[in-house]
């Protein structure tokens, strides 16, 4: 079974992103979970790739399903994101987190 290998980067310092904006990037792509009222409430603020299927292994390193790869490919590439992705042979721990 196929997969798509993505890794990505921002490049602070080229692209001149600053530091709030880079923090931004990735809650925006992964989500994050938002506490208020001095931690009593608690709410998931959900992430672009909550609407995909995919295993992360470290920041910038995720292996998806070939066919959500093109969206995942240009919803980065609108954010300064540099890409690279491959296609790759899944492993079957891979195969039943993606629901292949």
């Amino acid at each position: 079974m196929k997969g798509t290998l993505i890794v990505f980067t921002i490049p602070r310092s080229k692209n001149g992103v600053s530091p709030a904006s880079y923090s931004k990037f990735y809650r925006k792509l992964y989500g994050y979970n938002n506490s208020s009222h001095y931690g009593r409430y608690h709410k998931r603020i959900p992430g672009f790739l909550d609407n995909y299927k995919y295993v992360k292994y470290a920041n910038g390193v995720i292996v998806t399903r070939t066919d959500a790869s093109e969206a995942i490919v240009e919803f980065l590439k609108n954010n300064r994101a540099e890409v690279h992705h491959w296609d790759v042979e899944i492993t079957d721990h891979e195969k039943k987190e993606l629901e292949v």
